[in-house]
């Protein structure tokens, strides 16, 4: 039977990032703890969650359909687009770690001059590795993602120009979790577990 309450519209939604290893709130509901960064504004298209998997079929002889299925590889990417230009989402398009980034202070004195951030973005021996949380609100439900290790694997070109902000669109990959763990954990409001008969 239909239930339109079990719809689930994103009309907002909030990305943080951590260092790897950073401790997830434990419920959908709870705050996000000091060792996250709010990545700040998302644009209307919001969040973009993919699944790919590679399989692996084994036939046998005399039968007319594959006898084992497995998954060999499961991949899992979200892309968002932000707004804002803050030395975290410059770090993350620009495959930079905020170690390798310098901030010189302005001058007040005198001629003023601004602050401004430096880094050079030609290495490749430079890896941004992170945790990203994901909120997805509608209505006061709420789907939460919690990747506990994650790399960009894909950006788009910044255009600036007056008619559009300088937006970073970033695609993040989930990528294996230390210990072992589940790479990706979902928790969703209001979404009851049918009882399993044994």
């Amino acid at each position: 039977m239909g239930d339109s309450s079990t719809i689930i519209v994103g009309t907002a939604g909030k990305a943080y990032m951590g260092e790897v290893g950073s401790t997830f709130p434990t419920g959908p509901e709870e705050p996000w703890g000091a060792d996250f960064t709010d990545l700040g504004f998302v644009t209307p298209d919001g969040l973009e969650e993919a699944l790919e998997e590679e399989r692996t079929q084994l036939d046998a002889w005399g039968e007319d359909a594959p006898v084992i299925d497995l998954a060999k590889k499961r991949t899992q990417t979200f892309k968002l687009v932000f707004r804002q230009t803050t030395a975290p989402l410059l770090s993350l398009y620009y495959q930079v770690s905020l170690a390798n980034m310098v901030s010189t202070p302005a001058v007040t004195t005198g001629t003023p001059k601004k602050q401004f951030l430096s880094f050079g973005s030609g290495s490749l021996a430079d890896t941004v590795e992170i945790a990203l949380g994901l909120d997805v609100i509608m209505s006061g439900k709420r789907h939460r993602i919690m990747i506990a290790r994650c790399g960009v694997s894909d950006r788009e070109a910044i255009k600036h120009s007056a008619d559009d902000s300088s937006n970073y669109g970033l695609t993040f990959t989930a990528l294996a979790a230390p210990g072992g763990l589940q790479s990706v954990q979902h928790q969703i409001t209001d979404v009851p577990l049918p009882a399993v008969t044994p």
